[in-house]
């Protein structure tokens, strides 16, 4: 009995850890920009244009359009457009003069046939001005939401996964409370007792629920380090960074350190 429940135990842990890199497959690739983004740096600004059609590159064009048509504060000029390797140009009589580049695209297939094709934009202010660093990524900054289970994960929009995480510690965490007061409760009885079968059946599973116990104790901790370098080490859904300051902390094994080290570089 008491190996069956400590090896139960042990089944749960490795079904919630496993668990959460099934749910990290499915996490949605759309990137966190399409939902709306806007940000004014010192020589540009970055933000999202989408047009919906049925044919894919007239869609591109069109949202192109929508760059220009924001930058456009005189009336009539006649302007084309053209996309190519990411960046916008304008061409036509008495057109704008327009500075922009795409820096993420994404397309999506709806229902009723079209596509809808989301621009992520950055147009400089004067077109005599540099671009500031700008990237789309799916790497995140060092936060102190890993020491949080499941907060570090949903952070980086893998809501499934930072749920498992969070999950594993409660029962975990559960396992401990129940485990305690069902040991003092059969220690106890086996005290009060004084029927030797009685007193022998109490012990045993006082013994039992010690084991559920610390079992249970362990599972914690292995949650707890497994979410702790999954939030720091993970990729998350791809997010705009700007600027080129950046932090990585990545975790290692170390055979001649004798456990886990982490590599940090600025």
């Amino acid at each position: 009995m008491k190996h069956f429940i400590s090896l139960t135990i042990i089944a749960l842990l490795f079904i919630l850890i496993g668990g959460q890199s099934v749910f990290a497959q499915k996490n949605d690739e759309r990137p966190s920009w399409t939902y709306g983004y806007h940000h004014d740096c010192t020589n540009s600004y970055i933000d999202v244009v989408s047009y919906s059609g049925r044919d894919l590159n007239e869609c591109k064009q069109k949202a192109a359009l929508i760059v220009i048509e924001r930058r456009n504060l005189a009336s009539g000029a006649t302007s084309n457009i053209k996309i190519e390797d990411g960046n916008i140009s304008v061409s036509g009589d008495n057109a704008l003069v327009v500075k922009a580049r795409i820096i993420d695209e994404y397309t999506e297939y709806l229902p009723n046939g079209d596509y809808m094709v989301y621009l992520l934009v950055q147009t400089a202010k004067n077109p005599s001005y540099d671009y500031e660093q700008v990237r789309v990524t799916r790497d995140y900054k060092f936060s102190p939401r890993v020491f949080v289970p499941g907060m570090a994960q949903i952070h980086k929009g893998s809501t499934g996964k930072g749920v498992a995480f969070i999950a594993g510690e409660v029962v975990m965490i559960g396992g401990i409370v129940v485990g305690e007061l069902m040991h003092k409760s059969f220690a106890s009885k086996a005290v009060a007792t004084h029927n030797t079968a009685d007193k022998k059946r109490y012990v045993n599973n006082a013994n039992i629920c010690l084991t559920v116990r610390n079992v249970a104790i362990a599972g914690a901790a292995a949650v707890y380090v497994w979410n702790v370098i999954d939030g720091i080490a993970a990729k998350g859904r791809k997010h705009v960074m700007i600027g080129d300051a950046n932090l990585n902390i990545a975790p290692y094994a170390t055979f001649d350190g004798g456990g886990l080290a982490l590599n940090i570089n600025f």
